[in-house]
């Protein structure tokens, strides 16, 4: 059987999880009329663009990993390219106020699947390229993820990013299971499916806006979580649940898994 001797889910976020109902820039720029600053949609955008790709030509020279810190510093220079003065306290404030005003939401398949592995006995886990595990809770939160993960691991406060093995092996260590008996799901080729795969763990490729439809990337890709499927009807210590079927419902409340 395909994924027997599975005993452990890991899990990407953004992409996978869930997705952020408006773009980033969008959201800045209403935080921004709000604090008085009179800048067209376009004018934030650009801001943004010109600040991330800055920070990606900062990060390709010192390898800095991604935390509350570097977010700072990108709001910064968001904040020098619209030419607004106090850029370290407009920035910290940015940053505050888009936690509170972005929002997120759920797959639709995404709580289903997670409460059924959550009640199969499955150790759920996730593993996140993102500044602090404080943001991480706080975006599954706000996307209505429930809270049936026995660890989240946010890069900035380990050290270590995705693809890099040692933020998959960190997990293993965690959950003191094997690396060949967790299975990491994510939508991103390099960073979730080779990075998993290094690292010794099984792994699959959640492709859920088709980017990779006809691509000869070697691996198991799937639209929607019938991963569950297969897991559930694998695992051999509880055969209550092995005929259950995930169903595409939509998310009210604040389910348990």
């Amino acid at each position: 059987m395909k994924y027997k001797g599975i005993r452990a889910v890991s899990f990407d976020r953004g992409g996978t999880l869930y997705y952020e109902v408006e773009e980033d820039y969008v959201v800045f720029h209403r935080i921004l009329h709000e604090l008085g600053y009179d800048f067209g949609v376009a004018e934030v955008e650009r801001a943004l663009h010109d600040a991330r790709v800055w920070w990606n030509s900062e990060k390709a020279k010192t390898g800095e990993v991604w935390t509350e810190r570097s977010w700072a510093k990108l709001l910064q220079r968001m904040a020098m390219n619209l030419t607004i003065p106090n850029t370290v306290s407009v920035a910290d404030n940015l940053r505050e106020r888009w936690l509170v005003e972005a929002d997120f939401r759920a797959y639709e398949d995404a709580v289903p699947a997670l409460n059924e592995l959550k009640s199969a006995g499955f150790k759920l886990i996730v593993i996140s390229n993102v500044s602090s595990g404080r943001n991480l809770q706080t975006y599954l939160r706000k996307a209505g993820i429930p809270n049936c993960f026995d660890a989240v691991i946010a890069s900035g406060d380990v050290g270590y990013e995705k693809p890099s093995p040692e933020i998959f092996r960190i997990a293993s260590r965690i959950l003191n299971i094997p690396a060949g008996c967790i299975l990491h799901v994510g939508d991103k080729y390099d960073e979730d499916y080779i990075g998993a795969y290094n690292a010794g763990f099984k792994a699959i490729l959640i492709d859920r806006k088709g980017i990779y439809d006809g691509n000869d990337k070697p691996g198991e890709i799937h639209r929607e979580w019938r991963i569950a499927n297969g897991l559930l009807g694998d695992y051999e210590t509880n055969k209550e649940v092995n005929q259950m079927i995930p169903k595409i419902t939509k998310i009210f409340g604040w389910p348990d898994c």
